[in-house]
């Protein structure tokens, strides 16, 4: 052990050696033997202990090997850095600390001045113990920039005059003994250079969670896809949740690789404190992206700062990508128990027996016997039913079939719309265009009028003969109960033997002017052309499809076959009379008995016809500037209201117009004919559905994807770079920031607050190697300590070097046994010649 002389206070004695157990330190020597110490006593001048008043010059431990450590920084240089190039280092000591169970020691409150104490006026500027503040100043001086007195050849650590006392040179004590128990025990710990898997993983499994949070989403939302729209706020918010948490473990990922690359920016490049702010801060507050240098100088971190902003919208694209649209779906099924016509049940209907066939017939009849009990007895036809002329005549008012109230719902269910064919067999016309203007002969046809009645040679736009040979009403007398009377013929009576041919001319009017010398010019103005068709009777094969949509219904006919005529003879002037018709053969008529059902199926289908008669007998004349009507055509569809022209394709149009009433009598559930079937229908129902729009959720999410596994794999590489994983959290931040030179520049703003002192954001610092004393530390070698530091004190840290901590605290354990020894020694000195006088 080395001896302190004393100055005073009796003559130098030598303290006994004692021995200390045996302790590894982490690396520094203690105090050299040589090593001289200025004291100051609260009860004692000025004490020089082995050297000058006022000074302390530290041992010179020699140059060492370069083979003491495996790995050291890259860099070399002369001498020790000082930042502010200190011509001298001195040690301020302060009082020595006699610490006892009633006082806390000097550390924790203000000690009473002592009376032999000088004052700081008396003090010059120059010594250790002089106030570096002026007479009457509040606070510190100022730190200069720069030394004005810099000493060539040699740098100092400690700085301009050393603020360090007795205190920091003897073993610190804290008041917390669980906390200084820890601070023994991690004395001689040596950084580790090892990548925790903990880091790492929690990156890859966010990442995995974002991956699996979009799939989750995307099938999720398929699923609900074309389905209807129920509990709409629940789905939203399933959705919402899903995009929340894809946005959270990307951006999770991102900010954990992020962290991982600014401590490798740190380490490459020295910043201003102003841009280390930024890039700690940026992920948190937008407006650091306004940091020009931050931007600079850490352009890749800046990205993916950026990033971790922008990511959330497509958590806000992502439940846009379901929506709630009436949509139309189809399916295919089964529609039961539509309304379809049997005009079969027609031939089988007895008015005495209505019970077999229930519901109202389409023809009233008169009959030979009431009670049908005479022999020879019939029934024969009379006239249409009330039930067939109401129902033909809205169909022919309306333009349209007419539609039950319920149909849509009897057809297709309800809530639904549908479509179906339907088939059935009923009356027709066949019709033939005999002639026109291009040929106007009729040599052979029977036509009951000519061509030149039409214009524009005649007056007539429209002419019709409908009626030539119809069946005759009354048959024969009656009495008030439709019984005919007695003197009839039952060979004729009631005998269908033709069904009037529908003769039809009309001229259309082509909106084309004649020529200047055409003798039609001044009457019609534009030129007419005449037509004329005929139209037979015939058992029809029909097939329409039907469509409901909600209560509208529309029929289009998708196949007609004309089967045979209704009575099938020819009709011909009577030679024997000019003013009668003959129908031949007498063989085709149709008569009431004994073949009643075909009778009672002609005589339906007869009823139907006439009633569409009734509408196309008489004609349309034109005599400047009037049209003279005599046809009830002029109430149908057949006709153009705004010029009293039928239509052009007249033709087409009669025959639709019969089909409309057959379609109508589909309204009336309770006539004979009426009947239900089965048939294969698509329905179809608009509702208010899902809709998946796939594109509005995967190009945000992939591009989220992709951006957040680009930066897993920078962040990878970042920690494979530094060697170690890392974070920005407080205990991280404590122990890089470990650095003497920091402490004396955040003098001043130790509270942290707002506005921080503009010349220190402007500092630049870098996380680096702390260049300290070259001092040889045991086995290990050389042992370094990194933390954050201007760029002049600091060098590149190299991967797998030994680091530990601060060169004083590492010697600070050490020094301890023999700090403690000494000033139990220098006490004992001093008290013995206060014993030998009380002696």
């Amino acid at each position: 052990m080395r001896r302190l002389p004393l100055t005073k206070h009796g003559p130098k004695r030598r303290r006994p050696q004692t021995q200390s157990a045996p302790r590894f330190y982490a690396r520094d020597p203690p105090l050299s033997r040589t090593t001289p110490v200025t004291l100051v006593h609260a009860n004692f001048e000025k004490t020089q202990i082995c050297g000058k008043p006022g000074t302390a010059v530290m041992a010179d431990h020699g140059r060492r090997s370069p083979a003491s450590s495996g790995r050291v920084s890259p860099e070399t240089y002369g001498g020790q850095y000082d930042p502010f190039v200190s011509p001298l280092d001195r040690f301020e000591m302060a009082h020595l600390p006699r610490r006892s169970p009633n006082e806390q020691g000097s550390q924790d409150r203000p000690r009473a001045r002592s009376a032999g104490s000088i004052s700081n006026e008396s003090l010059s500027q120059d010594t250790p113990f002089a106030d570096p503040r002026p007479a009457g100043a509040s606070s510190y001086a100022p730190i200069p920039d720069e030394n004005p007195n810099p000493v060539q050849g040699r740098r100092s650590f400690v700085g301009v005059d050393s603020l360090m006392s007795m205190n920091s040179l003897g073993p610190y004590k804290t008041q917390d003994p669980v906390a200084q128990a820890l601070v023994d025990r991690r004395a001689g710990e040596i950084a580790t250079w090892k990548i925790h898997w903990q880091t790492p993983a929690i990156i890859i499994v966010l990442w995995v969670g974002g991956v699996m949070g979009v799939l989750g989403h995307h099938f999720f939302y398929l699923s609900l896809d074309g389905h209807p729209a129920e509990n709409q706020l629940v789905k939203i918010r399933y959705g919402t949740a899903l995009g929340y948490f894809v946005k959270s473990c990307l951006v999770g990922s991102v900010i954990l690789s992020y962290r991982q690359r600014i401590w490798h920016t740190f380490r490459q490049k020295a910043m201003t404190l102003s841009a280390i702010d930024g890039l700690f801060s940026v992920t948190e507050d937008p407006t650091q992206f306004i940091n020009w240098e931050m931007l600079r100088n850490s352009k890749l971190a800046t990205l993916m700062a950026l990033c971790s902003w922008l990511i959330p919208i497509a958590s806000v694209l992502s439940p846009a990508a379901l929506t709630s649209e009436p949509r139309t779906t189809f399916t295919n099924d089964t529609c039961r128990q539509v309304a379809n016509l049997n005009f079969t049940r027609e031939s089988f209907y007895n008015f005495r027996k209505e019970g077999d066939y229930p519901g109202s017939s389409l023809v009233y009849y008169n009959t030979t016997d009431k009670a049908a009990t005479t022999d020879g007895w019939f029934d024969y036809y009379d006239q249409p039913s009330k039930n067939v002329k109401k129902l033909t005549v809205t169909s022919v008012y309306l333009g349209k079939p007419a539609t039950y109230v319920n149909a849509s719902i009897n057809a297709c269910q309800e809530g639904y719309n549908c479509t179906y064919p339907l088939s059935f067999q009923g009356p027709g016309y066949k019709c033939d265009e005999i002639a026109n203007s291009t040929h106007p002969t009729l040599e052979d046809q029977n036509v009951p009028f000519n061509i030149s009645a039409l214009a524009p040679i005649g007056d007539q736009i429209y002419m019709a003969s409908v009626d030539l040979n119809d069946y005759r009403v009354p048959q024969t007398d009656t009495g008030t109960d439709g019984v005919a009377k007695p003197g009839y013929d039952p060979a004729t009576l009631g005998a269908f033997d033709s069904e009037p041919v529908l003769w039809i001319g009309y001229a259309i009017n082509t909106s084309q002017p004649y020529p200047a010398g055409s003798p039609y010019r001044s009457q019609w103005k534009n030129i007419h052309e005449p037509k004329i068709f005929k139209c037979i009777a015939h058992h029809t094969n029909y097939t329409f499809e039907m469509h409901y949509n909600d209560t509208n219904q529309i029929v289009n006919r998708t196949a007609r076959e004309f089967i045979a005529p209704l009575i099938d003879t020819t009709v011909s002037l009577n030679p024997a009379n000019a003013s009668e018709y003959l129908a031949t053969p007498v063989t085709n008529y149709v008569l009431p008995s004994p073949d009643v059902e075909k009778y009672k199926l002609t005589a339906a289908y007869h009823a139907l016809g006439q009633q569409l008669r009734n509408f196309l007998r008489g004609s349309i004349s034109y005599t400047p500037p009037y049209y003279v009507t005599k046809s009830d055509i002029s109430e149908t569809r057949l006709l153009i209201p705004s010029t009293s022209y039928p239509v052009p394709n007249l033709m087409d149009e009669l025959q639709s117009m019969l089909e409309d009433m057959l379609i109508t009598l589909l309204s009336e559930p309770h006539l004979v004919i009426a009947d239900k079937t089965d048939v294969p229908c698509r329905k179809s129902r608009t509702l208010n559905t899902f809709v998946y729009h796939k594109e509005g959720l995967w190009i945000g999410y992939a591009l989220a994807v992709a951006v957040a596994f680009g930066f897993l794999l920078v962040g990878g590489w970042s920690i494979f770079q530094n060697g170690v994983a890392s974070d920005t959290q407080f205990s991280r931040i404590m122990v890089t920031t470990r650095n003497p030179t920091i402490d004396r520049l955040s003098v001043g703003a130790c509270l942290g607050g707002d506005p921080f002192p503009k010349e220190l954001t402007r500092t630049k610092l870098r996380f680096g190697v702390l260049r300290e004393e070259e001092v040889r530390e045991g086995p290990l070698g050389r042992v370094e300590h990194c933390c954050f530091g201007t760029e002049g004190e600091t060098s590149e840290i190299v991967k797998y070097g030994t680091y530990a901590g601060l060169q004083k605290w590492r010697t600070r354990v050490k020094a301890k046994d023999e700090y403690d020894e000494e000033a139990e020694w220098f006490e004992k000195e001093r008290l013995l010649p206060l014993a030998e006088e009380e002696r």
